[in-house]
């Protein structure tokens, strides 16, 4: 534009650069506005931290609750304010096995998973109107998990959180971290 004079150039300049700030600032206190709807802000989410496993019952079809992992299962669940999260959870009578037997033993190994030991990780979203944490599994000893949404129910209760619908599943655990 060299038929334009200079004063020209930097107040076409100095508009662009308004609108543009001001359209940045509208999409940003969109997103703001959307995120703290959901409940998404890192300072609004009740579930970031370590919880540790104290119950893992599901009911069976006499309505008694079963303990898989017996009465004091062990475990952790991690949710970070990055959206990663990490589970980990086994039997309170853990299994014996030394190296050298490991390597004729055998297994089911969804008889093994449910009553031994299980881990998952990957990312995960949460809708805290509906209460449900969404893992989205990325790796772990559950291979038919891997590449899923596991959405989840969830029961948050001050320092306890209850995954599962608490009515036919429920997997308790209390902040740790």
């Amino acid at each position: 534009m060299p038929f334009l004079n200079s004063g020209f150039k930097l107040r076409f300049a100095f508009a662009v650069s308004i609108i543009f700030w001001m359209g940045s600032f509208q999409y940003s206190k969109a997103q703001l506005k959307h995120s703290e709807l959901a409940g998404d802000r890192p300072e609004n989410n009740k579930l970031v931290g370590t919880w540790r496993l104290i119950d893992f019952a599901d009911l069976d079809s006499l309505g008694n609750w079963m303990h898989p992992f017996g009465e004091h299962p062990r475990g952790f669940v991690t949710y970070t304010r990055t959206h990663i999260f990490n589970i980990n959870m086994s039997s309170e009578s853990q299994l014996r096995v030394s190296k050298k037997e490991s390597e004729t033993y055998a297994i089911i190994l969804d008889e093994f998973l449910w009553r031994h030991s299980f881990g998952y990780f990957g990312d995960y979203d949460v809708d805290f109107k509906k209460s449900i944490v969404t893992h989205k599994v990325k790796g772990g000893t559950i291979p038919w998990f891997i590449g899923t949404d596991q959405p989840r129910p969830f029961i948050l209760r001050g320092d306890t959180l209850i995954i599962g619908d608490n009515k036919t599943w429920r997997r308790v655990l209390v902040k740790a971290d």
